[in-house]
């Protein structure tokens, strides 16, 4: 009988990679890398850098499949899939990549992207994942039989999207219904304003319906997923940007990662690293566009600065006091909030 895990795989298929030939000689090292979220176009680009980079620098020895979901639609909401670190944990799967937020019941810490205001803006973030807190982070995975690989956006600065009404006060997200993914930091931080956290996952097919049903008055969404769920015929105002993130990681089995020689590690640790920076380039991008091309259709973005932005911090420090800095822990916040900026993302390259 095929375990759980094993039927999630079956029900995955291969991302296809045009332009990619098969290596001349049969690969002594096969990597099926499961991607759990369906937006191929954050991580098409990196998809491919990632898979031509490792088999071209390690003559063929290592091969590399993406596996994704079939197409958004019928797989409705499978995204979060918290089988594939599970797969890979078991050495069902080599390799994994996964939102933060679903791998969070791994280690808690994770939960921090969507911990608000919390991160300065890109390049604070920038800082974080490219620095001793983001290795920390993916040194966390080896107590789960894994090793942390990169984080990738898949999504990046969330806003959120209201129906009519513009958020420019704390006091204004009092009586809102706002979909969220549902777990205890961004349930806690939205409670604490007064409004009430519906948890949707991932399920982006699913908010259009419920929005129209009453179950929704917003929703924590990036500007790119917005567009390419067609929201702008139910929300209408943008609100908060940055307020939060969307951050994912690749993770690889550890057993399965240790039987390859040391360079071939190195090679797979440095083409993640630089896929990583790659989709996060591309997310900024991809979200600019969908901002201008959302604007263009009469939503309006409700920015916040200076006085009205501390308002908000002023106002979330009951939330983190009382329910963050326990759940993600006091002294990593704390170290979070002391990381200095990093370098600017460079710009996406198409993968040739």
């Amino acid at each position: 009988m095929k375990s759980p895990a094993r039927a999630t795989a079956v029900a995955l298929s291969l991302f296809f990679l045009a332009g990619f030939a098969s290596p001349a000689h049969a690969a002594k090292y096969k990597i099926h890398w499961f991607v759990g979220h369906q937006n191929p176009d954050y991580f098409e680009i990196a998809a491919k850098d990632f898979k031509r980079d490792v088999e071209a620098r390690t003559h063929g020895d290592v091969s590399v499949e993406i596996m994704t979901a079939a197409n958004d639609e019928t797989h409705n909401g499978a995204s979060s899939l918290p089988q594939i670190a599970t797969m890979v944990e078991k050495g069902e799967a080599e390799m994994g990549h996964s939102f933060t937020d679903v791998v969070g019941t791994l280690d808690p810490r994770l939960y921090a992207f969507e911990a608000p205001y919390l991160f300065r803006d890109n390049r604070h973030m920038e800082g974080v994942i490219e620095g001793p807190v983001g290795e920390e982070l993916l040194e966390g995975f080896r107590a789960h039989k894994m090793v942390g690989l990169s984080f990738t956006y898949s999504g990046g600065p969330s806003v959120i999207a209201t129906v009519d009404r513009e958020i420019r006060r704390p006091e204004d997200l009092k009586g809102l219904k706002v979909g969220v993914y549902g777990d205890a930091v961004n349930v806690a931080w939205l409670k604490s304003l007064g409004a009430t956290p519906v948890a949707i996952q991932h399920e982006l097919p699913s908010i259009g319906g419920l929005q129209r049903s009453g179950a929704l008055d917003a929703v924590v969404i990036t500007w790119q997923n917005f567009s390419r769920t067609a929201l702008q015929h139910n929300f209408k105002r943008m609100n908060l940007p940055g307020s939060t993130y969307l951050v994912s990681v690749t993770y690889i089995n550890e057993k399965f990662f240790s039987s390859m020689p040391v360079e071939y590690q190195a090679i797979i640790k440095e083409a993640s690293r630089t896929a990583g920076r790659i989709e996060r380039a591309k997310t900024i991008e991809l979200n600019e566009n969908a901002k201008r091309a959302m604007v263009g259709k009469g939503v309006r973005p409700i920015a916040i600065t200076g006085d009205a932005k501390s308002r908000f911090v002023q106002a979330l420090r009951p939330a983190y006091e009382n329910s963050l800095n326990d759940v993600i822990g006091k002294d990593f916040i704390e170290r979070i909030k002391k990381t200095g900026d990093g370098p600017e993302v460079p710009a996406p390259v198409a993968a040739k």
